[in-house]
């Protein structure tokens, strides 16, 4: 995926419609009911369940756009086109032994906080090594490390269903998501199986977004979280080729046809970002460090 489409989302975002808003927030049960739902012929077609030791590297990468071979810059690791102000770490980066990632109990945790001033004074350096384009970008506001897990080159997938199992603390400027995006490099489309603010305890959002009648715009369900984002929940997706449904717990939030620019296959990323033109910034008052934890992600492939 070049820079510049993901960059956009923010645009998208701002221009969302909300929509069968008013029917997604009824309340949901506590209990996180996952699986496939009935009527649909599938069968299992990636299944982690972080029950290793560690994070397994030869299916997750961990910064945002890599091609597997060159290490990740300074400017891969981080969505500053949305004016987020994490980098995704992994140990190795800038050889600074930021480990944002530990497994424990079957779960994955993604941990965010404030970088170290040595750890600052290191991304500043790497980024003034970048073109001008890079130095004057948000890059250079960057102070917080997090971060991110992605499938791209390991796993993509046209059609299915998708689901991941996880909860996340909250506070100001807090964005954890679980999403696709297309395995070819292109923006969008993109589903947004699920994303939450920090400041919003109780809801996360699912979208669409795509291009299909000419400019990029997002389609939105806002749906209310019962017993909130701090409890478990499953998050799930059926995208079929004529329909996208999102579900919670379980149960259907949601439904659209499928934009014609998103019959192609995706991969899967989750991440925990800091910051964004639409969370905001964190303030004084956000706890840190702050957690994603990930006790799964699943999906299951169409019949032919």
């Amino acid at each position: 995926m070049s820079s510049a489409p993901r960059r956009m989302r923010a645009v998208g975002m701002a221009v969302v419609v909300l929509a069968g808003a008013a029917s997604a927030l009824a309340a949901w049960p506590q209990e996180s009911v996952g699986g496939p739902p009935a009527g649909f012929s599938l069968t299992p077609s990636f299944n982690e369940e972080f029950d290793g030791a560690a994070l397994d590297t030869t299916r997750w990468r961990t910064a945002y756009r890599t091609d597997g071979v060159t290490p990740p810059t300074v400017a891969n690791r981080s969505l500053y086109g949305n004016r987020e102000r994490e980098l995704y770490f992994d140990p190795a980066f800038l050889g600074l032994g930021v480990q944002p990632f530990s497994v424990a109990d079957g779960a994955l945790t993604i941990t965010a906080a404030p970088m170290s001033p040595s750890a600052r004074e290191a991304v500043a350096a790497a980024v003034a090594q970048q073109p001008e384009s890079i130095r004057n970008s948000p890059l250079k506001d960057v102070s917080y490390s997090s971060g991110l897990i992605t499938t791209k080159g390991s796993f993509s997938q046209l059609y299915g269903y998708f689901e991941i199992r996880a909860r996340w603390t909250g506070g100001k400027g807090l964005w954890p998501a679980f999403w696709a995006l297309p395995a070819d490099g292109g923006w969008p489309p993109e589903l947004d199986v699920m994303e939450a603010l920090g400041h919003e305890p109780t809801t996360v959002y699912q979208s669409v977004h795509s291009k299909q009648t000419g400019a990029a715009v997002g389609d939105t369900t806002r749906v209310a979280v019962d017993a909130g984002t701090s409890a478990f929940h499953t998050y799930g997706m059926l995208w079929t080729k004529d329909e996208i449904r999102f579900y919670l717990d379980g149960r259907q939030t949601a439904a659209r046809p499928t934009p014609t620019d998103a019959h192609k296959p995706m991969y899967l990323m989750a991440n925990l970002a800091v910051g964004g033109y639409w969370p905001g910034d964190p303030t004084a008052t956000t706890p840190f460090p702050a957690t994603m934890t990930i006790d799964y992600v699943r999906a299951w492939k169409l019949a032919e």
